[in-house]
């Protein structure tokens, strides 16, 4: 079983343990002997498996009222780090209680420092951050980035290994199997994220539908569900259910935004197509590191480019842009198309208050052949790290695992389980497709590094489909040599001594 499947359906039985538990108190159910003298029968409580997997972090474990510093970045929109105080939301009250809980397990003080470091912001980020860990001053415990950001931090040598630190267990559920496998090179891991960042579930890709639409054009709402369940929604299927929904609605005979469509998304939303196809741009080689994988540049990389240039440039029905993404998020919000990909906190931030009747699905598959479905992180998700300079690097460590510990139980159940399971989940069945998105995630170290790469990683497949361009073949032998020296360079850099 993945880790990162262990704790979905934990929460209702977390909130059943904490109403029986009176308080902290055991239960006994002792009867009294009766008028017969027959002795009196004392029932002991049954004893329960935890709701969530517990740490192995040591119950003695104290820092002696050390201060922790941890650089962060902003610029999601979605809270990850920390909260001034409680508000009642029900994730940012998560947060609150993590970091109270961290601080009180360890005995130590968290302070947070957050800088711009979204994509236009991230090499002044990172800047920061390398002039602060060349100083050598400990100023940083944990750096946490954007990813792309915190790969570069690797690449540049100013992380410590985390596999050499004390404290960290990455077989525990909060550190997903993908991420750690794929950014494990040589035996060296220098960034994590996990339950511990709240991005990493926010930033999902995640086909979104209409129920309304969908029913005005007699395709039962249920019975795309049911298509996932069975195996049965691939990519052509949802081609297939656009088809003949386009509708010019300003009149002017061309297809623009302010048209009518069966499937809309964004250029930097695209990179799920190729993922979601089974595809990856790494595989691992004979040595056990990373090489390039020669699906990234075959035939089934050109089969799916040739099908999505077609669809996008050829038909009407379906629509891809370069543009402002906000066209898109509108198109889908206005009842204008059917089905949309975006990430997963399209919901909790735009379709809250929406008056809108909508239902959520994976991203589709190549073809019923593919065994599982899956799906891509946004790049803004978080990459957690131990800068070199770092006072005392083992606590440092120690308040990575406290910290993805506890979220993992306290604000991934709040995030997921309640918020968007629940609270912003049209149906049940809904709430099982999350569960799907969710388990099928999976991580790409070309992706990770595509800095370090000059972006080829998903530039190149990304470009192609802006510039309506189906020749992938002989775009990727264009690129191929400079793509593969910059990729040794990655490899050298992770696993040098």
């Amino acid at each position: 079983m993945k880790k990162q499947n262990l704790f979905l359906s934990a929460l209702l039985v977390s909130a059943l343990l904490c109403a029986c538990s009176d308080g902290g108190s055991t239960n006994t159910d002792t009867k009294t002997a009766d008028s017969t003298g027959v002795p009196a029968v004392t029932t002991e409580p049954a004893e329960m498996e935890p709701a969530y997997a517990a740490d192995d972090l040591p119950d003695e474990l104290d820092f002696g009222g050390a201060t922790a510093h941890i650089f962060g970045w902003e610029g999601s929109g979605n809270a990850e780090f920390y909260v001034e105080e409680e508000n009642g939301d029900i994730v940012n009250d998560a947060i609150y209680l993590r970091n109270r809980t961290v601080e009180e397990r360890l005995n130590l003080t968290l302070t947070y420092t957050l800088a711009a470091g979204a994509y236009n912001d991230r090499a002044a980020w990172v800047k920061q951050v390398t002039q602060s860990t060349m100083a050598g001053d400990g100023a940083n415990d944990i750096v946490a980035g954007y990813s792309m950001s915190g790969a570069t931090l690797a690449y540049n040598r100013l992380l410590v290994d985390l596999m050499e630190l004390d404290y960290i267990d990455f077989d525990k559920p909060w550190w997903p199997d993908s991420l750690i496998d794929e950014a494990t090179c040589g035996g060296k891991l220098y960034f994590c994220s996990g339950d511990i960042s709240t991005n990493m579930i926010y930033m999902l890709y995640a086909v979104y539908f209409n129920k309304t639409m969908a029913q005005n054009y007699d395709i039962d709402p249920s019975s795309l569900y049911d298509m996932v369940r069975n195996g049965e929604w691939t990519l052509d299927k949802m081609i297939a259910l656009s088809e003949g929904l386009y509708n010019d609605l300003n009149g002017n005979g061309q297809k623009d935004a302010e048209d009518q469509f069966g499937y809309t998304t964004h250029s930097v939303w695209s990179d799920t197509f190729f993922f979601a196809s089974g595809l990856r741009t790494t595989t691992i080689g004979e040595d056990g590191l990373p090489v390039l994988s020669e699906e990234f540049g075959g035939e089934k990389t050109q089969a799916l480019l040739e099908k999505l240039v077609d669809v996008f440039y050829n038909q009407s029905d379906m629509f891809f842009t370069n543009d402002s993404n906000q066209l898109v998020r509108d198109q889908f919000m206005e009842s204008r198309a059917l089905f949309a990909t975006t990430e997963v906190y399209f919901a909790s931030n735009y379709l809250r208050d929406a008056d809108l009747d909508y239902g959520i699905l994976p991203v589709p598959k190549y073809d019923e052949g593919q065994e599982d479905y899956y799906t891509v992180a946004s790049f803004p998700y978080t990459l957690y790290g131990i800068p070199v300079d770092a006072g005392d690097p083992d606590m440092s460590a120690a308040i990575l695992e406290c910290l993805a510990s506890e979220s993992y139980r306290t604000v991934s159940p709040a995030l997921f389980e309640t918020a968007l399971k629940v609270k912003y989940a049209s149906d049940n069945d809904a709430s099982e497709m999350y569960d799907v998105i969710r388990g099928s995630a999976v991580f790409d170290i070309g992706r990770i590094f595509n800095d370090s790469v000059s972006g080829k990683t998903y530039s190149m497949f990304r470009s192609c489909l802006i510039d309506g361009n189906a020749n992938w073949i002989s775009t990727y032998e264009k690129n191929e040599k400079s793509l593969q020296k910059a990729f040794d360079k990655v490899i050298a850099a992770l696993t040098e001594e």
